[in-house]
This record gives structure tokens, sequence and C-alpha cells, in this order.
């Protein structure tokens, strides 16, 4: 599944200037590194990958995919934006950010749609390294019935809840993510939050 991603940025024997640039790159803003990324700059995107890989596997966990397969959106996630670079646009309304969460969230909502056997032990196999401060807390048995209830939620309260909680965004930023307006998405969160709570009292 990384034969892709990997593919489509250097590796270490592309140039040896690597790290230097890389720690100059890191100090860009999400603009003007898809600006060098748009011009076909691979070192630009692999801080790209850096700075959004983990953010997207965490939107692709808690939306219900398991460890492997939420590594598998995000590498396909960021083959699609580098395959397709040359397509984004910064005046387009939306920050970078913004765009590829969504894009992160449509393809989640795509797999899950198809029929697929998950196997929940391998929820608690992720290493530590791949996962948020949030997932951690997974292990802990107050949070696994957290875990249970938020998978009751609908996919819509579930997008809305991993956003504004796990991924910290804005109300209009989750908004733009999903497609739907501010209102809408207080809405879907007062909604969430209600229907979590009733929910922890069964489990």
């Amino acid at each position: 599944m990384s034969v892709g991603l990997r593919g489509a940025v250097p590796t270490s024997s592309d140039t040896s200037d690597i790290p230097a640039v890389s720690e100059v790159l890191s100090e860009l803003d999400d603009n003007s590194l898809v600006a060098r990324m748009v011009d076909g700059d691979k070192r630009a995107y692999r801080v790209v990958v850096e700075r959004y890989y983990r953010g997207i596997v965490g939107i692709a966990r808690r939306m219900g995919l398991t460890g492997g397969d939420a590594e598998d959106v995000a590498q396909d996630v960021f083959v699609r934006v580098w395959l397709h670079r040359e397509k984004w646009r910064a005046d387009g309304g939306a920050t970078f950010k913004t765009w590829l969460y969504r894009v992160a969230v449509n393809r989640v909502i795509d797999i899950k749609r198809k029929p697929q056997f998950v196997d929940g032990a391998e929820l608690d196999e992720v290493p530590d390294e791949a996962m948020s401060a949030v997932d951690r807390l997974a292990q802990h048995q107050e949070f696994k019935r957290l875990r249970l209830a938020i998978k009751k939620l609908s996919d819509q309260q579930q997008i809305a809840i991993n956003l504004f909680y796990d991924r910290e965004l804005s109300n209009q930023e989750a908004a733009s993510i999903m497609g739907v307006s501010v209102n809408a998405m207080e809405s879907l969160l007062k909604r969430a939050r209600k229907r979590l709570r009733e929910e922890l009292k069964t489990i």
C-alpha cells in the first residue's frame, strides 16, 4: 500500500541536502508549500505529507476504519493530491487543510459504502507513533465506552464529532469539509452530543 506514496516522493538518494531543505520548507505555510508542490517540488510535497498524514489517519480511524484501512486512506489521499496537484486553486474559497480533509472524509465514506469485514481486534494494535492523543486514550476503559457510543451515531454525526473535537477544527472549517452550512454543523453537533449522552447510559 505504501509503494504508491513512496513513488511520488524522492528517496534519500535523490539529493543529499533534503534534511536541510526540508527544515526550511517546514517553516512555510500551507499556501507556500502547495504552490511549490504544484510546480513539481517533491520536497515540499513530502513536508505536506508529514504535516497532515497522521491527521488523516486519525480522521479515518475515528470514522470507523481499522488501522490498516485508515493507513490505506491516507496513502490514497496523498497519491491523489500529488497526481492532481495542478487542479488546486488557493483562491477556491477553502484552505488547503479544509480541502484535504474533505478529500479524506469523502474517501472514507466511499470505502464504508462497500461491503467489508471489520476485525475490531486491530483497533488496539496501532503503534503509538501513529496515534493522536485522543487515540491513545482508547486503551482506557472509559474511552472505550465513548468509542462504542460514537459508533452508534449516524455517519454525519460521527464525522462532525471527529472534525470538531479530534481535529479541533472550527465550526466553519468542519462545515466546509462536510459541505453543509455552519448552522447545520452546529445542529449536527448538538444532536450528536445528545445522542452520545443517551447511548453512554446504556453501555
